[in-house]
């Protein structure tokens, strides 16, 4: 099977859950105080403002964290530079690189930080999804996306470093659960999973995780929408599997044109000014693979490429390389998501049915132009199911209904690492990113609430309070369809 990997695919919308409302959770005085969250995942970026301890914080009782292995593992400036030493903090309260069989079967990459440092951005996205600071001004390639809050703002975190730049070894993520249950959090984050869905050992670490009382949100995948698409551990009955659903708010822009026409996507980039508009087909690559295209064809103007094959964002840095000044991404068809990714031009992500029409037009037309509008702060309806979110049935169990619950996982404003690697633009603390990884850690978060409300819970409690009190409103990815419980849960 595939090794365990990333299940990444504006800040949540705190009325639309519900958090911040008369009514909510906050005003009651239920805000994670003095809960601890661990987040199994790719490390964190510790200076990152979701995580500042402003004074406020008291130390909860599991501290100080055991000294066995490094429990604030920052600072290897002799392998990467810009690991710069960090002294935890009473909201950061630790960090361990739980990496033993990566770092000694594969090592380490230039790019990558051998340290619990974040060298991805998944995983400070996700633990400030989870339990981030209140209030925290975000800003992506230089303009003001507004506030974002984690769904536990005074919860403590606890990060745990479990994979690499080629995902995560069986044995060193149970090593991070077993560690995360001595520490003593109360609730364990797993964005991470395979497509297998065979019983492996973080599966068997989680069973024994809910014995020790801690609640355990995990995401669900990202091989939807087609059936028995669930992997490992979201098909194990003894945590929470989480769904991805959209919210009602998004970043949204358009590809117009002066020739009459606009259409809308989503986007977190600024806009152009109306330019020329090629398409990558006529520039030696409609994929837009780095490398593949024209700089003649491409050179200032706005390119239209195709979704497949590759990354997204590697297609923006495709026209970027070739010296485009913007580009339109259409789906390869219309069941697929459209998700705001971190471009290296301004970028507008739209439907295959929209993109083929503009297809057409290029192809019509003697001197087709365009400009892409950037992506503003923009209502929509919901919710509806993303494409990609895993279903039912279980493989594993076919009596065991998966996922248990959706939430929501589309075009989520959370935190960066600024040093990612693998060709992601530099310099960004914040990105709107999609994926069950990006559902899970919202319900990661309630968890440490419903643990600050009810200490003497236990995680099959929990689980069940969350279940039953669930909306039931939900649409498939169609947004007509009544969603099942094998899309939702």
């Amino acid at each position: 099977p595939p090794p365990p990997s990333f299940h990444t695919r504006r800040s949540s919308d705190l009325t639309f859950l519900g958090l911040n409302g008369p009514a909510g959770p906050w005003l009651k005085g239920y805000d994670g105080e003095g809960i601890v969250v661990g987040v199994i995942d790719n490390g964190i970026w510790p200076e990152h403002a979701s995580f500042a301890d402003d004074g406020s914080y008291i130390a909860p009782p599991i501290m100080p964290l055991d000294d066995s292995r490094p429990n604030c593992e920052f600072g290897n400036t002799e392998h990467n530079a810009n690991d710069e030493p960090f002294t935890c903090n009473n909201k950061l309260l630790g960090a361990r690189q739980m990496m033993d069989t990566y770092r000694s079967l594969i090592g380490a990459e230039a790019d990558e930080f051998d340290s619990a440092r974040d060298d991805d951005g998944h995983g400070t996205h996700t633990a400030s999804t989870a339990a981030g600071n209140a209030g925290v001004q975000a800003g992506i390639l230089g303009v003001d996306r507004g506030i974002v809050s984690g769904i536990a703002p005074r919860a403590h975190v606890i990060a745990y470093k479990g994979l690499g730049e080629l995902g995560g070894f069986g044995s060193d993520l149970a090593a991070a659960i077993d560690q995360a249950v001595a520490d003593g959090v109360d609730v364990i984050n797993y964005s991470i999973g395979s497509g297998s869905f065979a019983i492996g050992p973080d599966d068997v670490a989680f069973l024994f995780a809910a014995d020790a009382g801690v609640f355990v949100a995990t995401s669900n995948g990202n091989s939807g929408p087609g059936p028995a698409t669930i992997g490992s551990p979201a098909s194990a009955p003894w945590l929470t599997s989480v769904g991805a659903s959209t919210q009602d708010r998004t970043f949204q822009g358009s590809a117009a044109s002066t020739d009459g026409w606009e259409f809308f996507g989503a986007s977190i980039t600024d806009g152009t000014d109306e330019l020329p508009l090629v398409d990558a087909a006529d520039a030696g690559d409609e994929l837009c693979n780095p490398g593949a295209l024209d700089a003649a064809v491409v050179a200032g103007n706005v390119v239209l490429c195709k979704r497949g094959a590759i990354a997204r964002v590697a297609k923006s840095e495709a026209v970027f390389e070739a010296g485009g000044a913007g580009m339109i991404l259409y789906n390869a068809n219309d069941g697929q998501s459209q998700v705001t990714d971190t471009h290296w031009v301004p970028s507008v992500h739209i439907n295959n049915t929209d993109g083929l029409v503009i297809k057409g037009y290029i192809a019509a037309t003697s001197d087709p132009v365009a400009r892409i509008n950037g992506g503003e702060y923009t209502e929509v309806d919901a919710p509806f199911m993303a494409a990609f979110s895993s279903r039912g049935p279980n493989r594993l169990s076919a009596d065991i209904i998966k996922p248990d619950i959706t939430a929501p996982g589309v075009n989520i404003l959370a935190g960066a690492s600024p040093f990612p690697y693998g060709g992601v633009v530099q310099g960004q603390l914040f990105q709107s990113i999609s994926g069950t990884s990006m559902s899970s850690p919202q319900v990661a978060g309630i968890f440490a609430l419903l643990k600050q409300a009810h200490p003497d819970w236990t995680a099959a409690i929990a689980k069940s309070a969350l279940m039953t009190t669930a909306y039931q409103d939900v649409n498939k990815e169609d947004n007509v369809t009544p969603a099942d419980p094998f899309d939702m849960g």
